[in-house]
């Protein structure tokens, strides 16, 4: 869904990066690496490559041997690339134990997550009525994401912009090319909804889709966007 191997590579340096297991800074963009002979640039950028094809095997590896995901524990951090705007979204910015930016003085806000890819056929149940949800809680402290995962090879961005227009799907929808944030999520199958408390706490998990699941997920929020602290559950 990349466009260049670099563009995945630096995605894939920043995503781990707010995961709290990579660099600090992109190398391939500072004026050192720029000013490098051709022949090393290229030499560096293929090893930087395969590091991160294997970083990502072992991470898929490592999932792959249990769900490892469950309510009360900390929501694992993610930087994605928002599939309208380009621009990078941090679950940080909006929850956490510290929000990445404290003096913009954002406000703390309730986060739903919801993984989906273009092939899931429940996910087109269950996304217009996310859609449906997001208007109620609108002016409230609660933000909702779509998480576009596990998708079709043959799927370009601008395809999947095609069909979010098509299905009229108007959330935020970021992208997880190389499947990491899934991974991290314990994304078995589709669809999935994480919701995440305003202190960074998964308080629900959804797999697969639940008759009147947005009920049960809606009567949360109006909970969480109450509370001032962590709880006893966000401890």
């Amino acid at each position: 869904m990349f466009r260049k191997k670099e563009d995945i590579v630096r995605w894939s340096f920043l995503e781990r990066n707010e995961a709290g297991d990579g660099h600090e800074h992109f190398p391939f963009t500072t004026p050192g690496f720029k000013l490098m002979p051709t022949a090393v640039r290229v030499m560096l950028f293929r090893i930087s490559t395969i590091l991160v094809a294997i970083i990502i095997a072992a991470q898929i590896s490592l999932a792959q041997k249990g769900d490892t995901l469950s309510i009360g524990q900390e929501a694992p951090k993610f930087l994605l690339r928002d599939a309208m705007s380009g621009e990078a979204v941090y679950l940080s910015d909006y929850t956490g134990k510290v929000l990445r930016q404290p003096w913009k003085k954002q406000e703390r806000k309730a986060v739903v997550v919801s993984f989906w890819a273009t092939w899931c056929e429940p996910c087109k149940i269950e996304i217009p009525l996310l859609v449906n949800m997001a208007e109620e809680f609108k002016d409230k402290p609660v933000k909702m994401f779509l998480v576009n995962t596990r998708e079709d090879r043959k799927m370009t961005e601008d395809s999947i912009r095609a069909v979010m227009k098509r299905r009229e799907y108007t959330l935020p929808c970021l992208l997880d090319a190389t499947g990491t944030v899934g991974d991290r999520y314990a994304v078995r199958g589709l669809p999935m909804i994480v919701v995440i408390d305003k202190f960074g706490i998964i308080r629900k998990i959804n797999r697969g889709y639940h008759e009147n699941f947005h009920l049960e997920i809606a009567e949360l929020l109006r909970e969480l966007i109450k509370e001032e602290e962590p709880t006893t559950t966000s401890k």
